[in-house]
């Protein structure tokens, strides 16, 4: 499902941080939106006239291909955009404007192949001989004269990692309408009103050479930076219930869902089992096509006709799902979530804050995304959990389920034998549970076609190993067994032999998920607050070496149990054989780690990192 706030800031577009230079208080953006500023109309029925005023300076090369071009998206169907302005200013301060068949309009793009058709224009802004040290200015006008539900609303949100010069944000309605404000590190808020009346709000913002890059695993910025946002919503609730109005009849049961939904769920009789059965086929029937016309991105299409056409985005079907369920009896709920790096609920409704539909079923507490082709009934990606949503057939607020290391495990078994000559001759078996089990079967879609070889050979270079092999995953599409894979492989040599040497603990073809762990960053570059996860991880390993080497030294063994992290590894030498087990238990209170979680982490990874790099001797 596609959201597109009506006044979302979109300065990430330009204002990129791609070559920082460093200073002792943070860091030079390339690009500094030197003034940005919006005087915006509001109308009594939600419509309203917004008028942009940007100036942006380029300090390199690379802000100078940024910025060349502007792109001011709209909506066709409700909306009209008009440039008033627009100009390049060299150096030596030159104004250069922009010859009128240098503003053109172009549609929506969808060369990339993305299943997903709107109404969405483009009015691009070609700026002439914009160089290192040049800006480039325009005022746009946006009519909105068709606003989604007949309300407003508008989010600002800045960025640590952007530089902003001057923000300044000037809106007037009429008194008789209700519209909410809140903010948050920035100046301003509702002023005097003006000669007609009219409640007028200002404010402004300037976060001028205090830039900082985005942190790995970082939480969306709007979760925590500086903020406008304005509504003329009451509540969520209120949304919840306007939204079931607009679309409650798109699910309804008619005699075409009725019966699709009995032959489904022919010779099955309890209700979460015939649940289960109406989700998978909406998985796996309804292909992902988003046609996004009017208040198509947020309002579904008919029951129906997503039945007749095959096809649908998130919205269609959660949809679908609702009305199949009501026909058999079972109540259902759509989610409205937000499925990206955002984690909280702001106090006001703007439409930016949701941007994906899941399906809520009460009687189970479950949630479910239809969506999802690979999930199993009742199994949520990893950016779905730990987050709020709005149910609103229930008109509340609820939430998803916490990540859970008892639920998301890889369980792995690894046999191997080292040749005479120094190949490695093996095999593994890894069952998936969980939202690793959802990750696994999309992972694993390409085998037994042309790019298995590749994903081999890929695989076993993540892990620097050269040689051949096997993928045998168990059906991806097969919702309801847990996802396994067994491989077969044969890896180049990695051991002197026969000769005094050793080596450390192959991974081969098996998913090496501890390996992973390791080679991922540090914990020093992880910046509270950031996402986390919570899982299990077991792999054991057997190594056999041939009867002429003798296995001199193993690792020894390591558990640590601190907090929120649990890690065991055992090495058991019988004869040439070794016997390795591997553990890691992971259960953080959230999705979202603070700095307590941190702290865990930081004194926890360098251990667990020798312990991954420990090898077994030999002669």
């Amino acid at each position: 499902m596609r959201f597109i706030p009506r006044s979302v800031l979109t300065l990430c577009l330009l204002i990129g941080i791609h070559n920082l230079h460093a200073k002792s208080e943070g860091y030079e953006a390339d690009i500094s939106a030197e003034r940005v500023i919006y005087t915006v109309k509001v109308n009594a029925d939600g419509s309203d006239i917004e008028t942009k005023e940007v100036t942006y300076l380029a300090r390199t090369q690379i802000a100078v291909e940024s910025i060349s071009q502007a792109d001011i998206s709209y909506t066709s169907s409700t909306q009209k955009v008009k440039v008033l302005e627009a100009y390049t200013i060299t150096p030596e301060g030159k104004k250069i404007p922009v010859a009128k068949n240098a503003i053109r309009t172009v549609e929506d793009d969808n060369s990339g192949g993305a299943a997903e058709f709107s109404d969405t224009k483009h009015r691009i802004i070609i700026f002439p001989n914009v160089k290192v040290g040049s800006r480039i200015y325009y005022k746009v006008r946006t009519t909105t004269h068709a606003p989604l539900f007949q309300r407003y609303t508008a989010g600002f949100s800045f960025s640590p990692s952007h530089d902003y010069g001057h923000f300044e944000l000037n809106l007037t309605h009429p008194a008789k309408m209700f519209i909410q404000a809140e903010s948050s590190g920035v100046q301003g808020g509702r002023v005097e009103d003006g000669p007609n009346k009219e409640v007028r709000y200002r404010y402004t913002y300037q976060n001028k050479n205090k830039i900082h890059p985005t942190p790995p695993l970082s939480v969306a910025y709007e979760d925590f930076s500086p903020y406008i946002r304005l509504s003329s919503y009451q509540s969520h609730i209120e949304f919840a219930r306007i939204y079931e109005e607009k679309t409650k009849a798109m699910a309804a049961v008619t005699p075409a869902v009725q019966k699709l939904a009995d032959q489904i769920t022919v010779g099955i009789t309890d209700p979460k089992d015939q649940a289960k059965a109406l989700y998978n086929w909406v998985s796996r029937e309804i292909r992902y096509v988003a046609i996004y016309l009017k208040d198509g991105g947020f309002v579904p299409h008919f029951a129906d006709s997503i039945i007749r056409n095959r096809y649908g985005d998130c919205k269609d079907n959660n949809t679908l799902l609702i009305a199949l369920l009501a026909a058999k009896g079972i109540e259902a709920s759509s989610a409205l979530i937000n499925a990206s790096d955002s984690y909280t609920l702001p106090n006001l409704v703007t439409f930016g804050t949701f941007d994906h539909m899941i399906t809520y079923l009460p009687q189970w507490d479950l949630y479910v995304d239809a969506t999802q082709e690979f999930a199993p009934f009742g199994v949520l990606t990893f950016d779905e959990l730990d987050k709020p949503t709005l149910l609103t057939a229930l008109g509340k607020v609820g939430h998803t389920p916490k990540p859970s290391a008892d639920k998301n495990k890889v369980i792995t078994k690894i046999v191997m034998k080292i040749e005479s000559d120094g190949e490695i001759k093996g095999v593994s078996h890894t069952n998936y549970f969980g939202t690793a089990d959802l990750s696994a079967r999309a992972n694993y879609e390409g085998t037994g076609t042309i790019h298995e070889e590749k994903m081999v050979r890929d695989h076993l270079a993540k892990f620097r190993h050269t040689g051949a092999g096997k993928l045998m995953p168990s059906d991806p599409y097969d919702l309801n067994h847990p996802f396994e894979v067994k491989t077969e492989f044969t890896l180049g040599a990695i051991a002197n032999v026969p000769g005094h040497g050793a080596i450390g603990i192959p991974v081969g073809l098996s998913p090496g998920e501890l390996y992973k762990l390791a080679n991922r960053r540090s914990a020093e570059d992880y910046t509270p607050p950031y996402i986390c996860g919570s899982r299990t991880i077991e792999e054991r390993y057997s190594i056999e070496f041939t009867p002429n080497v003798k296995v001199t030294r193993v690792p020894p063994d390591v558990t640590y149990k601190q907090g929120d992290i649990h890690y065991q590894s055992s090495y058991v030498q019988n004869g040439n054989k070794v016997e390795v087990k591997r553990a890691l238990y992971t259960q953080r209170p959230s999705a979202v780690c603070q700095a307590e979680e941190l702290e865990q982490l930081k004194e926890f990874f360098p251990i667990f990192l020798s312990d991954m790099r420990s090898q077994i001797f030999y002669e």
